[in-house]
């Protein structure tokens, strides 16, 4: 049995998507993984889809279109005036602490991952994110 039913996995690299979602499946992290390729996709996405959220968003920093923080930026203010709780992890190749701080300004950021994602980091979301 998985843990969660749909992620949202924002990233503009094609390769990076095709692991992760292998990752995510192997370890029965979920059943269905959403990729969208910038953050105007996603927004896109979301706003179509609002009644079938995913239970978590995993969102890169730099991308085309729609950079990630522009989408969170966007989704935090969405999020709360749709009263949507859904977690943010902020995926990046980037170990700046800049990044790390500012993500953390940020309500549904519930993380930042400096790639790649580990087993043993998606078994942290899932402990994290439990049903009491």
């Amino acid at each position: 049995m998985t843990a969660f039913k749909k992620v949202l996995y924002i990233d503009d690299d094609v390769i990076t998507i095709t692991i992760y979602t292998r990752t995510m499946k192997i370890c029965n992290f979920c059943n269905d993984v959403i990729a969208c390729s910038n953050g105007k996709q996603a927004k896109d996405y979301l706003i179509a889809n609002k009644d079938i959220l995913p239970d978590i968003i995993f969102l890169d920093i730099n991308m085309h279109v729609m950079t990630g923080w522009e989408f969170i930026e966007w989704f935090q203010n969405w999020a709360i005036a749709s009263n949507i709780n859904t977690p943010v992890y902020m995926v990046s190749s980037s170990i700046s602490k800049e990044d790390e701080d500012k993500a953390k300004t940020y309500k549904l950021v519930h993380g930042y991952i400096a790639k790649p994602i580990t087993y043993d980091y998606l078994n942290k979301i899932i402990a994290d994110n439990k049903p009491v």
